[in-house]
């Protein structure tokens, strides 16, 4: 500034929140003609601000908002995605669900394609993760390095009648490492408390439902007619860790 440097000041706003106490007339009156004896008609909580500064704001906070999709949402489909939805629970019961391990780590593929270079992990020893990959973030050009993001997939085949709950979802989150995010797939729904939990602690979980599983066959053209072809290919796509 005129040729001499300045200081750089960082700045919080903060609405101070009054309570049941109104803001007078006479405070805004008095601070426009006479701020020097406004802070009798002041409420306390600006009289408390302006005695200890920082350490006496109490600061107006907005309820946070939780945003929890219902048992109904979860399972929501047209009567095409109830179809296929029941195929891949009939296909992958004949292995015990091992193959929906593939068929869920396709899925997640089909959603996203930034979804990438996944393995899955052994049957017998997965760990509380049936797959692993990457999330690429790129823009696909020479001057771009891609940022891959660890991930970590766990697959649950079940009947729309039996909820992943806390304990499936506990076993994802406490398998999963520093800087890397879970994903939860399933042909069912997430009850309520493990949905609360996840939302609540900010756990860095994708949950993909029945209703999601439905949304993204239809989006990939894949139908009652031509599910089963789709099926039978996912089973030796992807590499099994030894």
């Amino acid at each position: 500034m005129e040729g001499n440097r300045f200081q750089n000041y960082e700045a919080y706003f903060t609405i101070l929140d009054t309570g049941e106490e109104p803001i007078s007339r006479k405070w805004l009156n008095a601070l426009i003609n006479e701020p020097e004896n406004s802070d009798i008609y002041a409420p306390e909580v600006w009289k408390e601000f302006t005695a200890k500064g920082r350490d006496g704001i109490v600061p107006l906070k907005a309820k946070r908002i939780k945003k929890q999709p219902s048992k109904f949402d979860q399972l929501q489909m047209d009567e095409e995605g109830r179809i296929c939805i029941k195929r891949i629970r009939e296909f992958c019961s004949y292995d015990n669900y091992v193959s929906f391990e593939a068929c869920a780590t396709d899925l997640i593929q089909k959603m996203d394609n930034n979804f990438i270079d996944f393995s899955l992990t052994r049957p017998w020893r997965d760990g509380g993760r049936d797959a692993i990959g990457y999330y690429q973030i790129t823009q696909n050009s020479k001057s771009n390095y891609p940022l891959k993001i660890d991930c970590a997939l766990e697959a649950k085949c079940y009947d729309e009648n039996k909820a992943v709950g806390v304990r499936e979802m506990s076993r994802l989150i406490s398998r999963i490492r520093y800087r890397q995010f879970g994903i939860m797939v399933t042909t069912s729904y997430v009850n309520s408390q493990a949905y609360s939990e996840v939302i609540d602690d900010g756990h860095p979980i994708l949950i993909v439902t029945c209703s999601d599983i439905a949304s993204i066959l239809r989006h990939n053209n894949i139908n009652s007619g031509n599910i089963n072809p789709w099926l039978e290919s996912v089973v030796d796509k992807y590499h099994r860790l030894s």
